[in-house]
């Protein structure tokens, strides 16, 4: 995903820094301009959500939140990943198996929720990354 990131859905940043760590806020497929990738609504009303492009997609919102403070993915030291339904868990590994491609990955904890803030959502990320100098 390229773009603004999507306005956040309450008071609270993206991002908070905090000494050299940074907070990310729980992060999801949407877009800047609200819709939701890896969700069509098809002309009859038919709702198709494809878990793991919405995986993709909430990992890199993730990494751009990180850019706008300077870090990337390998800043990442622990990710939270909420899953409205653990039968998405092989396309939710697929997507960060794919994202980290070999890297070292961050520490990592996945867990079911009810719901998330949308219907058409099924995966949320919230993460802690290490704010470091680059030399």
């Amino acid at each position: 995903m390229t773009g603004p990131l999507p306005a956040t859905r309450g008071a609270f940043p993206h991002a908070r820094v905090a000494g050299d760590v940074v907070h990310v806020s729980g992060t999801s497929a949407r877009r800047a301009d609200d819709t939701i990738e890896g969700a069509t609504v098809t002309d009859d009303g038919m709702v198709r959500l494809d878990a793991g492009v919405q995986s993709a997609a909430v990992l890199a919102n993730v990494e751009r939140v990180l850019t706008e403070v300077g870090l990337d993915r390998t800043d990442l030291v622990d990710v939270t990943a909420f899953l409205v339904d653990m039968d998405d868990f092989d396309a939710w590994n697929e997507a960060w198996t794919g994202f980290f491609n070999g890297a070292e990955a961050p520490a990592r904890t996945t867990v079911a929720v009810l719901a998330l803030p949308h219907p058409h959502l099924l995966v949320e990320v919230k993460a802690t990354a290490h704010l470091r100098d680059r030399d």
